[in-house]
């Protein structure tokens, strides 16, 4: 079994790219990668995955509301009280870029924090 070299998913046969980060498989670049906020809705999380792409920042988007597909549903979090639904994660070279990036688009909405 083989697994992206940045963000450790794991690669099905004749992949290009990464399906989760959307790195290019054959980088062996061994980038850490850390939480750097959570964001409360899905509309936002998106936006602010598409900004940082957009920005040339690898980004993550995980949804701890307890729905793990692409419609990525508003339910509430299976984990515990809290209104923040998606994390964000990003590699540790890009945390300074994407927080003044989120800051900048999503004000409020953006929750920064150590995961």
């Amino acid at each position: 079994m083989e697994f992206c070299p940045v963000c450790k998913s794991e690669i099905k046969d004749n992949q290009s790219n990464c399906s989760v980060c959307g790195s290019e498989l054959s980088e062996k670049k061994d980038s850490a990668w850390i939480c750097i906020g959570s964001i409360e809705d899905k509309i936002s999380a998106d936006f602010a995955e598409e900004t940082l792409k957009s920005n040339q920042i690898p980004v993550v988007v995980i949804s701890n509301s307890g729905f793990f597909g692409a419609a990525g549903l508003p339910l509430n979090s299976l984990y515990g009280h809290t209104s923040a639904l998606f994390d964000l994660s990003v590699p540790e070279e890009y945390e300074e870029d994407a927080t003044e990036i989120l800051t900048m688009i999503l004000g409020e909405k953006w929750l920064k924090k150590e995961c």
